[in-house]
């Protein structure tokens, strides 16, 4: 790894704990929200291998592959694991755009129904990737390439817009 590289990696390592920091806070003054966030690390994707025995799954992600290259590939990356009682219920990893001036969401999973019961994660997903897009001064999300119709449709009723011609929907950062 170069150094420029390695200086990048620690610069925003420290920017995605505060995000995460900052959300974790917001989480904790809610009324029954027990859902503690932290960057993505082995014990999550150790836990995502349980995920694999699902029938649920809507796309066959491989976390431990697909992160270690993103990882590394990406140092201005923003991740995010999502626990409710050391249980892992979600993982996602997106990044900023080559300008700067979005912040992608590119992979986002939940725990796969059939393997039990959590809450719902994307409002706390939204939560973290706005906090990081304004830390990194970034003007929009974009979730990159929804899996199918009803997702996308899903995403749509948090205010995003669909932009066929390039598969994203994105939304203003406020």
């Amino acid at each position: 790894m170069l150094a420029t590289h390695l200086d990048t990696e620690l610069r925003y390592s420290k920017i995605r704990k505060e995000a995460l920091n900052a959300a974790s806070e917001i989480l904790r003054n809610r009324n029954g929200t027990n859902i503690v966030l932290s960057e993505i690390n082995s014990d999550a994707l150790k836990a995502s291998k349980e995920w694999q025995k699902s029938n649920t799954r809507i796309k066959n992600w491989d976390w431990v592959e697909g992160y270690s290259v993103f990882k590394f590939r990406y140092p201005k990356r923003f991740e995010m694991a999502l626990w409710e009682a050391r249980k892992l219920i979600g993982l996602s990893m997106g990044r900023p755009t080559y300008q700067g001036t979005a912040l992608r969401l590119d992979v986002v999973e939940a725990s796969p129904s059939d393997l039990g019961d959590r809450p719902s994660i994307f409002e706390t997903v939204l939560l973290g990737y706005g906090i990081y897009a304004r830390l990194i001064n970034a003007k929009q999300i974009r979730i990159m390439h929804p899996v199918n119709e009803k997702v996308r449709t899903y995403y749509e009723k948090y205010s995003y817009k669909y932009v066929a011609s390039g598969d994203y929907l994105f939304k203003e950062v406020l």
